[in-house]
């Protein structure tokens, strides 16, 4: 199976632990009318189970050299397409029906990859993606803690993230210096909570966070969102500008969000 090297450049780590793969596969919950789009099958170690399961997988993979291997290898499987490409600019949003995504992430990769996966959310049901450990940490924390930041506002924003297991770092090859973990996203019919101008939105939980010690005023003002004016009426939405952005649960941020919407539209 690593007849093929890892490529370095393209932070290649392949799962070698096959109870973390059916573990991985059982987490999806796939029923044999899924489609499933697999992210880096690499050496094919989840794939030909996912294949054995859904109705169709479409496993997209960006190094040449495994997609010879992968083709050799898996090609008895009829309801498998493999597509040379890169994931970073694979038209997640123009695929035909809903999917379910599988994948285990390059580290360096993973935040944008779910970003674009959330923006294609009309077309994903749910996500299962193994990640590094501290990323898994941050998308399903609470707020008040360090690890709650700008990518757990948006992850929860539009989807129900749950941790389910950890992998440690002697499951893969070559063997990474952190553990993994396996998240699962549940992509929601809306969002968590109601907001006008989600572009906004996003721009403002950037800001908010932009210096974590710093007070939601400071932040706000300094990137120009809010006017001392708006700063003041702030606090008729009953959220404190002296607060942290950390302490902002994701409809508070949403309030923050349709407030400054609102006032912009009257002043």
């Amino acid at each position: 199976m690593m007849s093929i090297p890892p490529k370095k450049s393209l932070g290649q780590n392949f799962l070698v632990d096959e109870n973390a793969a059916l573990s991985i596969i059982e987490a999806a919950d796939i029923e044999d009318y899924d489609t499933v789009v697999e992210i880096g099958p690499g050496h094919g170690v989840l794939t030909r189970e996912l294949a054995e399961q859904a109705r169709r997988v479409i496993a997209i993979e960006l190094d040449d050299r495994l997609i010879v291997e992968l083709g050799e290898k898996l090609s008895d499987l009829k309801n498998l397409e493999i597509v040379h490409a890169d994931a970073l600019k694979y038209p997640f949003g123009e695929l035909p029906e809903k999917v379910k995504v599988v994948a285990n992430l390059p580290y360096y990769i993973s935040t944008p990859i779910i970003s674009r996966l959330i923006e294609a959310r009309d077309k994903v049901s749910l996500m299962v993606l193994m990640l590094q450990k501290e990323v898994a940490e941050r998308i399903s924390a609470p707020p008040g803690g360090k690890e709650y930041g700008y990518l757990s506002v948006m992850v929860q924003l539009y989807t129900r993230p749950e941790t389910l297991f950890i992998v440690p770092n002697t499951s893969f090859r070559p063997v990474p210096k952190v553990d993994s973990a396996v998240v699962r996203l549940e992509v929601l019919d809306t969002t968590l909570a109601p907001c006008r101008d989600l572009a906004l939105l996003e721009h403002i939980v950037s800001a908010a966070f932009s210096q974590r010690r710093k007070t939601l005023r400071n932040n706000l003002k300094s990137t120009g969102l809010f006017t001392d004016e708006g700063i003041k009426a702030l606090e008729t939405t009953g959220i404190d500008p002296g607060r942290r952005a950390e302490t902002l649960s994701v409809p508070e941020f949403c309030r923050l969000a349709d407030f400054l919407f609102e006032f912009r539209a009257v002043s």
